[in-house]
């Protein structure tokens, strides 16, 4: 339990830094006219909270309050109903909780919040937790909105930048985190990654070995885009069980730090059974923290294009049959719509062979769009377009495939 006189300073305090930011348009839209509770999850520091401050008025930006302070350490479930006192008493109309799955109990206040019709914002940046809470308490009475570091246009925006390869290569060099892309500091993404791994991840599910999940996640961040078994990983790291492999890497998927998706087959025992492809929520973290000294650009810049689907799409899959390879196939409705090959260069050793993988996906999966993704290169090859992934990058996927 807490003393409403220190809630009173602890929101104050908060309210004052975090005036102080920035506060950055982003692509998503946050509708504060909903009578729905909103809930903004995505990994750590990607910018949840300013995305809903942003979007609430500035006359009224509502009670905020970060629940990772370590001054809330004691609050309760019991201490809720004082943030609605202490919201009256500021003249506010809403309130923001930041960080809220720390607090047990939280998705009872929050219902109790929607049944009066007020005013609720929530940041989280566990998955698992968040799902779990809203489906059992809060069903058909919140709308969730994921958030990711800035995306190529975000980040034009940000750095008041034009479009083109230039910038795009800043980006690809820098990532989107916000603070880093203030500082530049590698050790922040390193502390970053760390925090995510100890906080969101170690605490939450009582891990005591945190160096095997801090390996695991370093091997992941050394093998983005490369296929990979629990087994052999297991083995690599010398964890000895691999349902403990297994259940790392889906706490891993929880904390918004990877995504692990797997080969396409219409068969989902046969997407289980065969190898997964894991892709880092922000490819700049994933060199901070590798332990590849070799520059493997191509991995990388497949990552960006894993990112720029998935604000699209929840459904990716890599494909693969005996003869070729296409590194994304698209999801929607329970229908593959689309298909996306990645090439830092075509060339004369391997042009053949990318479109040959490209071809087979879209025949395979009954895909009717296929694109081939290179650095700066842009032609119309058998059919296909190939298109630099900075200006693919400048609208969404889902527009490209024509699902916008």
């Amino acid at each position: 339990m807490i003393q409403i006189d220190l809630l009173a300073q602890i929101i104050e305090e908060q309210d004052q830094n975090f005036r102080q930011k920035q506060l950055i348009s982003r692509e998503e839209n946050i509708p504060v006219q909903s009578n729905q509770i909103l809930v903004v999850s995505g990994v750590r520091r990607c910018g949840k909270s300013v995305l809903i401050r942003k979007s609430l008025s500035s006359s009224e930006p509502g009670l905020y309050l970060n629940f990772e302070d370590p001054r809330l350490v004691d609050f309760e479930a019991v201490d809720f109903p004082k943030l609605e006192l202490l919201r009256d008493q500021m003249g506010k109309t809403s309130i923001l909780l930041d960080e809220v799955q720390s607090v047990m109990g939280w998705e009872i206040f929050a219902r109790s919040l929607h049944e009066k019709g007020q005013k609720l914002y929530i940041t989280g940046s566990n998955a698992s937790i968040l799902s779990r809470e809203l489906g059992t308490r809060l069903t058909g009475r919140y709308k969730q909105i994921e958030l990711f570091p800035f995306s190529y246009t975000e980040f034009l925006l940000f750095k008041n930048l034009s479009q083109g390869e230039k910038s795009f290569e800043s980006y690809f060099l820098s990532g989107g985190f916000p603070e880093y892309l203030q500082n530049q500091d590698q050790d922040y993404l390193r502390t970053l990654f760390r925090d995510i791994l100890a906080r969101d991840v170690a605490v939450r599910r009582n891990i005591s070995n945190e160096t095997s999940l801090i390996r695991l996640g370093v091997f992941l961040c050394s093998n983005v885009g490369k296929p990979f078994s629990y087994s052999r990983i297991g083995s690599l790291l010398e964890i000895k069980s691999v349902r403990t492999v297994i259940d790392y890497c889906d706490y891993l998927e929880e904390s918004y730090l990877f995504d692990l998706i797997p080969m396409y087959s219409p068969s989902i025992r046969k997407q289980l059974a065969n190898p997964k492809k894991a892709f880092c929520v922000d490819p700049a973290l994933a060199s901070a923290n590798s332990l590849s000294f070799s520059r493997d650009l191509g991995r990388k810049l497949e990552n960006y294009v894993y990112l720029h689907l998935r604000r699209s799409f929840k459904e990716i899959q890599y494909f693969q049959n005996k003869e070729s390879e296409c590194d994304f196939v698209v999801k929607w409705n329970e229908e593959i719509i689309g298909a996306a090959q990645v090439c830092w260069e075509l060339n004369s050793e391997n042009l053949q062979r990318e479109i040959k993988g490209l071809k087979a996906a879209m025949e395979d999966t009954q895909a009717y769009k296929g694109v081939l993704l290179t650095w700066n290169q842009e032609d119309l090859l058998e059919g296909l377009a190939v298109v630099p992934i900075w200006k693919w990058m400048m609208q969404p996927a889902k527009v490209f495939f024509g699902m916008g």
